[in-house]
């Protein structure tokens, strides 16, 4: 296997996390300055409140997005497997 190779393999990898991972990242972000923001204007700083609202949001888009998530990497192992002749020589 050729170092372009096995960058070309490591990038494409890298990829699908970010794709993957993104938008679950950015509803736990939303959520958090959304949050935040109620907390620094009510003058509430309790915790449980951000973590509790963080876990829900994030379980929450975890349960929409898990259909997309699992035929999206299908796809990406298919395709890599489909094209695995290449990596062996």
């Amino acid at each position: 296997m050729d170092i372009d190779q096995v960058v070309l393999l490591g990038r494409s990898m890298l990829q699908e996390v970010i794709i993957l991972a993104g938008p679950i990242l950015g509803v736990a972000i939303f959520v958090s300055l959304v949050v935040n923001i109620v907390q620094v204007l009510t003058s509430l700083q309790d915790t449980t409140v951000s973590t509790v609202a963080r876990l829900i949001a994030t379980g929450g888009a975890l349960f929409v997005c898990m259909p997309w998530m699992w035929r999206h990497l299908a796809n990406f192992t298919f395709s890599t497997f489909s094209d695995f002749h290449g990596y062996l020589k």
